[in-house]
């Protein structure tokens, strides 16, 4: 018995943090202009100046965007964000203040 109530007591308790922690659209738009950023980067060492201020900008106007093509899925305690990049759709779960991309559709 001492058992149960201690797995629920977790459990609720787990779920109170996850609910509080659960990122919204502002912290996603953010997470998208270092993805983009970070998908655009060059894997070869020396990139110029100009590179790393339009890898810059284009992660800025992709999260400038984000609010407007992006499709978010509240599940209270995680949410699932569904973005349009690139001629493809691309998902990401949300949940105790992290990102996580998950495969396209």
């Amino acid at each position: 018995m001492k058992f149960l109530r201690n797995l629920i007591l977790l459990l609720v308790l787990s779920g109170g943090v996850l609910f509080y922690t659960n990122p919204d659209s502002e912290d996603f738009s953010i997470y998208l202009a270092q993805y983009v950023q970070d998908e655009l980067a060059d894997d070869e060492p020396g990139e110029t100046e100009f590179g790393q201020k339009l890898r810059k900008g284009l992660g800025q106007i992709a999260s400038a965007a984000a609010s407007q093509i992006t499709e978010r899925v509240d599940y209270k305690v995680a949410s699932v964000y569904t973005i349009e990049m690139a001629g493809e759709s691309r998902r990401f779960v949300g949940a105790a203040g992290q990102f996580f991309p998950i495969q396209g559709k």
